[in-house]
């Protein structure tokens, strides 16, 4: 019999196993790239023939954006292969053999792992050198110094949740009896931190950090757990299936509180720009003067980008290809040696389809290395290009990644000219190919020694004067496109609708709930856009919007409840995330803004907002109808 099998098995070559999976993987990479390409376009269009400025390093940032398509493509399909079924088999097998404390434990180790796995938590860490030291000292620390501090202090607020989410697939409470304290609590400590100087500007970092938590590892981890865990738990109802990703939005967000409140008395209270340079600042870890990482900080600042690369440039890359790829190892396989030692040895189990799971967490790796080269190298320049840019609608902006180093300048070359107020101002003439172009002149750009005019060009206010009300709307209108479009592009909110259709039996159609969710959304990215630009502290937003969510509760029915919230989670994916943030950086720092996070969190809680009423909407249609059928009856 043996025989007749190894008789009857087919070996194919290289070529032929190839030829196989290149189509696979074709129709995944082209899934991936469409989910990509809009927001990419969406944003490089809108710079060249909105904003007129043409895209620096553009090479550089194709070829990151190609790399985040084949990374997330290789990452995902990793997750399918690799980490699902074991959080799946885990999930099946943990109510029978372990007691609640041991689930409690195991879910807080997962949770902490799969958080430190996901792809966005990344962009925090390149973050780190847009925030001015001296502006925000406790912003800075935790983005810089303390990045590993902070990643934990996610990783732990995730944790938990998931624990509280375990809770409910095994026992079926609801939903609010968490969420309604939860959202009190955060609510009471982001007022609190509103009054301290230093917490002040970690308000908006907090609550953006739980949009990053809820990303392709965490949700398909816990949920495939959920769902192991609710097939043996008979205390379970269907609409509990829903929750446990709002939980791990939420829970992340204290957790980085509590944090800043330690590290608040640790380091020192905003100063002024010349004090920082003269005593420098007080860390936990010693005193940290002007070294390495301020020089970061001013070269990323103020460097003059090149459309050749030079030397130090592709050391650099060098340098963050091999971190990507650290930090891939670091993220992937402690969190899968978690999962298969605590499977095989804890529960005495054997490993589903091994081979598979082997080739999942290879091709979870690789994909990881890839797709952050290409947060780093495309998503993020482009997200903070753009986000720099914007302000030129209404403002006068200076395009300091265009500087020119004019050598051997003359001072005799300057003029004299009468502008329409009949004041007097300074210029020369600067020929470019065939072209003279006049040019500010300014002497404080002048070096002596040297002989260098260092000139940085102007650009704007594009329609009007200075601080026009178009521009404003402009950008507002530019930010509204790219929320509700990003969200419309997620494949999780898609999976999401699907799910909502089913459940409610046609009621809450899936068409209806994604354009919820898109609107939500897109205002959302709207309001934080305007946070940014008016400097609007984030509490002043945040308060009330929740305290109407919360209002919202009481007039609705459990499944729309849970339903709304789990929806906020899904629309900050891993491609809308980075970007997102980036953007919102990059316009902070032109407008000389401390606090660029907060989009995010906006873009979180307002899609809440909107499914909600469209439940209670829904709800009412519902029981019209009824009514109406019921009167024809009779």
């Amino acid at each position: 019999m043996a025989r007749n099998e190894k008789e009857e098995s087919i070996h194919i070559g290289f070529l032929e196993a190839l030829a196989l999976i290149l189509p696979y993987f074709q129709k995944k990479i082209w899934a991936q790239f469409r989910s990509v390409i809009w927001i990419v376009l969406y944003l490089t269009l809108f710079q060249l023939l909105v904003l007129r400025i043409p895209i620096k390093e553009a090479g550089l940032i194709t070829l990151g954006i190609a790399a985040v398509i084949l990374g997330l493509t290789f990452f995902l399909e990793g997750l399918f292969l690799g980490l699902m079924p074991l959080g799946e088999a885990l999930g099946l097998r943990l109510p029978q053999k372990l007691g609640i404390i041991s689930i409690m434990v195991f879910s807080l180790l997962l949770g902490m792992g799969a958080t430190l796995a996901e792809p966005a938590i990344a962009i925090l860490k390149a973050c780190g050198s847009k925030v001015a030291p001296w502006d925000a000292p406790l912003l800075y620390y935790l983005l810089n110094e303390g990045t590993d501090t902070l990643y934990l202090s996610i990783a732990v607020g995730v944790g938990f949740s998931v624990i509280l989410g375990m809770l409910r697939f095994l026992y079926g409470f609801s939903l609010s009896k968490v969420l309604v304290p939860s959202i009190f609590i955060l609510l009471g400590v982001s007022i609190y931190a509103y009054f301290d100087e230093n917490l002040r500007y970690i308000s908006g970092l907090a609550w953006d950090s739980g949009a990053v938590t809820t990303g392709p590892v965490t949700v398909p981890l816990v949920v495939a757990l959920g769902i192991g865990i609710s097939k043996v738990s008979e205390k379970n109802e269907q609409s509990s299936a829903y929750g446990v990703v709002t939980l791990a939005s939420l829970f992340p967000i204290l957790s980085v509180f509590i944090v800043g409140i330690y590290f608040s008395n640790l380091v020192p209270k905003p100063m002024a720009e010349g004090e920082f340079l003269r005593n420098g600042i007080h860390t936990p870890q010693g005193k940290f003067l002007l070294g390495e990482k301020l020089n970061q900080f001013e070269h990323k600042n103020q460097q003059t980008n090149s459309q050749n690369l030079t030397q130090t440039e592709s050391k650099e890359i060098s340098k963050k290809i091999i971190d990507a790829f650290v930090f891939a190892l670091r993220a992937i396989l402690p969190l899968s040696v978690f999962l298969i030692l605590f499977l095989y040895l804890v529960l005495k189990e054997k490993i589903p389809y091994p081979e598979e799971v082997r080739l999942g967490i290879i091709f979870a790796v690789i994909g990881l290395t890839i797709f952050n080269f290409g947060i780093m190298f495309g998503l993020n320049h482009l997200g903070d290009q753009v986000g720099g840019k914007l302000p030129s609608t209404f403002r006068s902006i200076e395009l300091t990644d265009s500087t020119k180093y004019i050598k051997n300048f003359n001072p005799k070359s300057v003029y004299t000219a009468l502008n329409e107020d009949g004041k007097e101002e300074k210029f020369f003439y600067l020929k470019e190919r065939k072209l003279y172009t006049g040019i500010p002149y300014r002497e404080e750009n002048w070096n002596p020694k040297n002989k260098v005019y260092e000139y940085i060009p102007i650009h704007g206010p594009i329609f009007g004067k200075e601080d026009n009300l178009l521009g404003f709307v402009i950008v507002l209108a530019f930010a509204f496109v790219l929320g509700y479009s990003a969200t419309l592009a997620e494949p999780a909110l898609s999976a999401l609708g699907n799910a909502v259709e089913e459940t409610t039996v046609g009621t809450f159609r899936k068409s209806l709930l994604i354009q919820s969710v898109a609107i939500g959304v897109g205002f959302g990215t709207l309001i934080g856009m305007l946070k940014i630009i008016l400097e609007i502290p984030i509490v002043w937003i945040l308060v009330p919007v929740y305290f109407l969510l919360l209002i919202l509760n009481t007039l609705s029915k459990s499944e729309f409840i849970e339903i709304a919230w789990d929806s906020a989670g899904v629309t900050t994916g891993p491609i809308t995330v980075p970007l997102v943030i980036a953007m919102g950086l990059g316009i902070g720092n032109q407008l000389g803004t401390i606090d660029g996070f907060g989009i995010l969190a906006c873009a979180s809680a307002f899609p809440i907002l909107t499914v909600l009423i469209m439940g209670i909407l829904v709800e009412k249609s519902r029981k019209l109808s009824l009514n109406d059928s019921e009167q024809k009856t009779k």
